[in-house]
């Protein structure tokens, strides 16, 4: 999650009209393509492109008009003919921004918003009651951040506070049992964990976590005392391991394998000063293979963020790759073609715009896409199962 400072630093979006139908189609050839003449601002939406004949502004207009917009038959046939909105829970504060670690054994989504007055908090969506509470953990976590869950335990990632490192928690999803699993390296504090993903490869399993320096306000501006990186937990051999440094990912942020423990893919969320046209890093998406050891090996560039950044991160079980980015959900194949998205505008309020808000994260949770749209949170019924519990 990036921190208030990078968020207001965010292009705005423009302001779109509510949804009239919900899947509208544009011909994919718009993205690379447009008649002579064209005219498109980089802090605006893709939507907002001034083109010429009529029949391309009509495409574009059209799809700003709807939750979804299709640059594929696959991305369409996500969504049932009679796909909607279900808004299923709302505060009055700003609550539902990141984690999306979907507990499939009780089927409840966890989730966090921005900090606030440097404070935020967990919280836990039941979607069969569309009930949000605050789990009574047995440690407080200060800030959480990113999160998994694996097999019975949510694993969140902590920036900390000014009494309490950057930690990863390890949290036993009935009995609400928390222990702190890792929060230095040889005695050298974590910068800030932001996000997590939970691999499985043989009999072993290991924990990645992204480590970035986002989180230095919520910890007495203490300077960091370790490089960004990507680490890399071994349970049975209880290891820790950096396993992909600044050189590679400038700032890491979101982190998710694929559901066969092949491919790690991740998100970078470098300053926006440094990714502009003259730039010396990149908002990007990036994959790595992992080897038989869980190493990560052949980094390759996966895709650029559309606009703005790419934050959160999930992979369902056909390999498509979700990013939260600034016009909002996007889905890509496994080639990291763009398949379609899911528009920020038809969530997001004006002011929340404004403000700098995306779409940061959601949660697959089996045949739903539950949405964080800041103070509240919109469920989507897909047309069948995209990840099994």
């Amino acid at each position: 999650m990036p921190p208030p400072w990078l968020r207001a630093a965010l292009f705005s979006l423009p302001t779109l009209a509510a949804s009239s139908s919900f899947v509208a189609t544009l011909d994919p050839d718009l993205t690379f393509r447009l008649p002579l003449g064209f005219r498109q601002n980089a802090s605006a939406s893709f939507l907002a492109t001034d083109t010429s004949p009529a029949y391309s502004d009509q495409q574009l207009a059209n799809a700003a008009n709807a939750t979804a917009i299709a640059f594929s038959q696959e991305f369409a046939d996500l969504f049932p003919l009679n796909a909607s909105l279900q808004l299923v829970a709302e505060m009055a504060q700003p609550f539902a921004v990141e984690i999306g670690a979907w507990d499939c054994r009780r089927d409840q989504v966890w989730l966090t918003g921005p900090t606030i007055n440097g404070t935020n908090y967990l919280e836990v969506l039941d979607l069969n009651s569309s009930q949000v509470y605050q789990p009574n953990t047995s440690l407080p976590i200060p800030n959480p951040n990113g999160g998994f869950y694996s097999n019975g335990t949510v694993y969140i990632a902590s920036d900390g506070d000014f009494a309490t490192p950057p930690a990863i928690y390890s949290v036993n999803a009935t009995s609400l049992e928390t222990t702190i699993l890792l929060d230095s390296y040889f005695g050298l504090r974590l910068n800030g964990p932001n996000d997590i993903a939970v691999v499985n490869k043989g009999n072993n399993t290991f924990l990645f976590f992204t480590d970035d320096p986002l989180s230095a306000l919520y910890n007495a501006g203490q300077a960091p005392t370790l490089p960004d990186a990507v680490w890399r937990f071994d349970f049975r051999s209880q290891t820790l391991l950096p396993v992909i440094d600044r050189a590679d990912i400038s700032v890491p942020n979101g982190i998710r394998a694929n559901r066969e423990g092949t491919k790690l893919y991740l998100t970078s969320t470098p300053d926006p000063l440094t990714y502009g046209a003259n730039g010396t890093a990149s908002s990007a998406i990036y994959v790595f293979d992992l080897d038989a050891d869980a190493r990560p090996t052949n980094k390759q560039l996966f895709g650029f963020a559309e606009r703005g950044i790419s934050d959160g991160l999930h992979v369902d079980d056909a390999g498509r790759v979700w990013t939260g980015e600034a016009d909002g959900i996007f889905v890509r194949n496994e080639q990291g073609i763009i398949l379609g998205l899911v528009n920020a505008a038809a969530v997001l309020s004006e002011q929340e715009m404004e403000q700098g808000y995306m779409l940061e994260n959601f949660a697959l949770a089996g045949h739903k896409l539950v949405i964080f749209a800041v103070e509240r949170v919109y469920v989507v019924e897909l047309a069948g199962r995209v990840v099994a519990c």
